[in-house]
């Protein structure tokens, strides 16, 4: 598998030929967490947009709901966070609805509903550590990012949401719990665990912050292998994929942390190709020249290359071309 490398990425960009894409491209991408400052730079994102827009064809960013309570938890704000990170340039579609209710099951995975509007898709990465996951390149961005809220939910979690201490009764996530799963007792919210569909769609409505998700419940390398799973699902929607993987303002955590971080890494360049295996084994390996192996020490970042390759996404050998 070619994967392309280059610190200058005007050069890489040229390389890149987006003409065999459809003509409805789906960009992928991260906007950041509110309070972090080294997600991806806006403006690469936007020379892309703007060369795929200059060969006649359509460009949207795309992403789903977060987890999590945060800017990122509706659509709404989710998007008026994105505009305010710099990403004001083109259209953007959160695939999962206002409240991250709408998705798609393929081979058994929660998709944003949204992404069957797309022909193509562009995936655009930052590189960089990850808590759980020992590193976030392609495989992540695209797998846990298009998965919706129950997605995400199914991913991090075994066991359902559950409410805490915090529930003040108002009532509003048993107005908007579809599967009638959540009662009124002794003026506090409880989720039944038998009738719970896993929607996490409580968790977005609560005003309070009252429904918590069980992280611990799942191990590092059962989350990167369902990331895996969910990558492997978007990946058969597609003929064709262009993944991108900036590896700039490495920092030992996620863009989801809602803080500003040092990067351990500052700049190695940035790396093209049409295999989402080879396109992360390349980064992890530069990444790894430069120190990358002391972030996130104690998890196996091998994990979800290896389980990828396992499921028949690549392999670990790729030809890297350096422009």
């Amino acid at each position: 598998m070619d994967v392309l490398f280059s610190k200058d990425f005007d050069k890489l960009l040229e390389k890149i030929d987006f003409s065999k894409l459809g003509k409805n491209i789906a960009i992928k991408v991260h906007f950041g967490e509110k309070g972090c400052d080294t997600y991806m730079n806006p403006e690469l994102v936007k020379k892309i947009y703007q060369k795929i827009s200059s060969i006649g064809k359509k460009a949207t960013l795309v992403e789903c709901n977060v987890l999590y309570k945060g800017e990122r938890t509706q659509s709404s704000s989710h998007i008026k966070l994105a505009k305010e990170h710099g990403f004001d340039f083109a259209p953007i579609d959160i695939l999962d609805g206002e409240l991250g209710q709408n998705f798609i099951e393929i081979k058994g995975c929660k998709i944003g509903e949204g992404i069957k509007k797309y022909d193509s898709l562009v995936v655009i990465s930052h590189f960089k550590g990850h808590m759980m996951a020992g590193f976030g390149g392609a495989i992540k961005n695209l797998g846990m990012g298009l998965g919706s809220r129950a997605g995400k939910l199914a991913m991090h979690s075994n066991i359902k949401p559950h409410i805490s201490k915090k529930c003040t009764g108002c009532g509003i996530c048993i107005q908007n719990c579809n599967a009638k799963a959540i009662s009124l007792i002794e003026g506090k919210s409880e989720i039944n665990p038998n009738k719970c569909e896993g929607c996490a769609v409580c968790i977005s409505v609560c005003p309070e912050g009252a429904v918590l998700i069980p992280w611990a419940s799942e191990t590092s390398e059962g989350l990167q292998r369902k990331i895996v799973d969910y990558a492997s699902a978007v990946i058969s929607l597609f003929n064709n994929i262009i993944f991108i993987n900036l590896l700039e303002n490495i920092t030992p955590d996620c863009d989801c942390m809602g803080k500003k971080q040092n990067p351990v890494i500052k700049n190695i360049g940035f790396i093209k190709g049409n295999n989402i295996v080879a396109v992360d084994k390349a980064s992890l390996d530069l990444a790894n020249k430069n120190g990358f192996q002391k972030v996130q020490p104690n998890i196996n970042k091998n994990i979800q290359i290896d389980y990828a390759i396992k499921k028949g996404l690549g392999e670990k050998e790729y030809n890297l071309i350096q422009i």
